[in-house]
């Protein structure tokens, strides 16, 4: 069954939260890998959400293979409806279930390249699941991951968006108090995207083959806030975010902050967002 087990994802799969997963691109957030396709290569894309990276990756190894794993059949149906939904979808593609802390069902030396974009800050062992990454890996092949660093950076920083960072971080990593040296921001590990290399090496990687470079997300545009602060009003509202703030400790009273500073940090014509990604190749 595709979603035999719970997802670790603690944001969850609602379209409400997956609306900004869908936005992706292989040509945004994949950008860094294509230069390294070839058009034979199979790719396994893990974490792949609703599958708008996958697709795109499809296009650029037309002799070759995608094949997308996640943790649930939502996700994947939604996956396998943004593919149905394309002028000409490409029929190199598969989406099923896999859990790569799990063990995946592929042989060794299955894939040219193993992709992963925000999936490794999302599960409890980073290690663990790059060295299954490795395993299927095939001699030459590379995997890439790419991953935020946190904290992230507003502007303006109004109290409800720290408040929402503030919960956050709670959902990810556990705990919520950010002045405590024991909390995101203040210590690199819950900072995910300056860690992939070092993940990678204790997964057996050799550091002599690593590439390590870094890409930015920026939503400062009229159409950019407008998207981005509804996506995250969608989340609270309707994806289930509400009550996972609430058992962290929130309040309703810092619930509609953090909605009424979305809607301030949308309207004001200054207002930016910034995410800087870690993007990290591994040879085999």
């Amino acid at each position: 069954m595709e979603d035999s087990k719970p997802s670790t994802y603690s944001q969850g799969h609602s379209r409400s939260v997956t609306a900004n997963h869908a936005s992706r691109t292989a040509e945004k957030e994949g950008g860094f890998v294509l230069p390294h396709l070839k058009p034979a290569y199979k790719i396994l894309d893990i974490g792949c959400g609703p599958g708008s990276i996958s697709t795109g990756f499809a296009r650029y190894v037309p002799e070759g293979s995608v094949m997308g794993v996640d943790l649930t059949g939502e996700v994947l149906e939604q996956a396998r409806q943004h593919l149905s939904k394309q002028l000409s979808p490409p029929s190199n593609i598969t989406f099923e279930y896999g859990n790569v802390l799990d063990g995946l069902k592929y042989a060794n030396s299955t894939f040219d390249v193993v992709f992963c974009n925000q999936v490794l800050t999302h599960i409890p062992d980073p290690v663990k699941a790059m060295q299954e990454m490795r395993r299927v890996l095939a001699p030459g092949g590379f995997i890439a991951c790419r991953e935020a660093d946190m904290p992230y950076r507003w502007y303006p920083y109004l109290p409800g968006l720290q408040l929402l960072d503030k919960y956050m971080y709670g959902m990810v990593f556990g705990g919520t108090d950010l002045s405590h040296p024991a909390n995101p921001p203040h210590q690199p590990e819950y900072r995910g995207g300056e860690l992939i290399h070092v993940w990678a090496r204790k997964a057996g990687f050799d550091p002599k083959k690593m590439l390590k470079g870094v890409g930015t997300e920026v939503r400062a545009s009229e159409q950019e806030r407008a998207f981005f602060s509804g996506v995250h009003r969608g989340r609270i509202q309707q994806g289930g975010m509400r009550e996972r703030f609430m058992t962290l400790g929130a309040s309703e009273e810092d619930i509609n902050l953090m909605i009424k500073d979305l809607d301030a940090w949308e309207r004001d014509i200054d207002g930016w967002f910034a995410i800087l990604h870690g993007e990290t190749m591994c040879w085999a």
